[in-house]
């Protein structure tokens, strides 16, 4: 498996974004890991006119650089070796088109490496890991957050007889392998993640986490707050005339509905006029993907490695966490197991705080170059 790649991504705009995402359930998500892996491998470049011949079958492009970009199916090939990967003296990204690649997301993740270097802060260390459990019924669901993470954990625990438990690596593999376990997962619209992960995030380590009525009863919380507010003293700007909770909720909630009661500020539209989407913008350019200022922030394929090897876990599938409730009653009616109508979907059902329609196209597309590891 190769060490070390630097990456790249073909996105532009909000629609190119979007088009990562063809296959239903996030099919190919990762590939662009693929596409480093492949650049790297045999430290080969590229070129066009070394494959005109045997590859007329395979639909190529050519975008606007003048740079050619194959069908997934070509890549395909490679990956599973039935095609050499083209040999030459220099270094260059084999590309492809987004949502052309012929293998599921979990197959798409097994041929996939992260560079820890690169990514140290995004990818625990530890030599083991969080999951649920279920002996019952052969069944390991690994934690991503803001990927319905918290709908996946209450139906494990509550339909699946599953509990959270430590796994060693071994015991991972062994499980899958060798006992017939399924491990499973939900991911999610990188981009869309991404807005949810910020809000999260922004409102987590704000200064009112320090002091005021939100930590009053929460010194846990109020601990953590000043153990890790450093990480965002980098962005000096995001908290500018915000020194309390009441402040940030006067920027997004209809004074009608916090006089109220704050909490109702949760579940209508928020009104803000584009202070937060501008903080959110000039983050987005400061932003390097690499040191998250909180876990939400992190990639969601830093959770579906080893942090000691940078290898993949032995996924047998992803699902999409946009239709998790489809994705939990199909795993129910492929174990057999009968979830009641209503009981499935369980999570904090909060209002987004930032006007995502201030965003701009530049921004979104920087947002995909971050993402790029959660991308096809």
């Amino acid at each position: 498996m190769v060490r070390d790649y630097t990456m790249s991504t073909v996105c532009s705009g909000h629609r190119a974004v979007l088009a990562c995402l063809v296959i239903g359930t996030f099919a190919i998500s990762l590939s662009n890991v693929i596409i480093g892996h492949l650049a790297y491998n045999l430290s080969s470049l590229y070129q066009p006119e070394e494959f005109n011949r045997g590859l007329s079958t395979f639909e190529r492009i050519t975008n606007l650089d003048g740079e050619i970009i194959y069908d997934g199916e070509y890549i395909s090939h490679i990956l599973d070796g039935e095609l050499p990967f083209p040999v030459n003296n220099n270094l260059q990204r084999l590309k492809f088109r987004p949502g052309s690649l012929p293998l599921s997301s979990a197959q798409s993740l097994q041929k996939c490496y992260v560079n820890l270097t690169h990514y140290e802060y995004q990818v625990s260390n530890k030599t083991v890991m969080l999951a649920s459990v279920s002996d019952t019924h052969k069944l390991i669901y690994r934690n991503i957050p803001k990927s319905s993470s918290s709908t996946a954990r209450h139906a494990m625990k509550d339909f699946f007889d599953g509990n959270d438990r430590r796994v060693k690596h071994d015991e991972l593999e062994l499980a899958v392998h060798q006992l017939d376990y399924a491990l499973i997962s939900f991911v999610r619209d990188p981009l869309n993640r991404f807005y949810s992960s910020f809000d999260e995030s922004f409102f987590r380590l704000g200064p009112w986490m320090g002091s005021g009525p939100i930590v009053a009863d929460k010194p846990r919380v109020k601990k953590w707050y000043f153990e890790n507010k450093y990480k965002v003293e980098k962005y000096p700007y995001l908290y500018e005339g915000l020194p309390t909770i009441g402040h940030f909720r006067k920027v997004y909630c209809p004074p009608d509905e916090l006089s109220i009661s704050p909490l109702a500020c949760n579940d209508v539209p928020s009104i803000e006029n584009g202070t937060l989407a501008h903080r959110f913008e000039r983050f987005v350019r400061d932003y390097d993907g690499r040191e998250p200022f909180d876990v939400h922030m992190n990639l969601q394929v830093s959770n579906l490695v080893w942090g000691v090897t940078g290898n993949p876990l032995p996924v047998t599938k992803l699902y999409n966490a946009t239709e998790a409730d489809k994705g939990w009653l199909d795993i129910a009616h492929e174990k057999g197991v009968h979830i009641p109508d209503g009981q499935l979907t369980h999570g904090r059902r909060i209002t987004r705080r930032f006007n995502v329609s201030k965003v701009s196209d530049a921004t979104k597309r920087k947002i995909c170059r971050l993402m790029a590891l959660d991308y096809c």
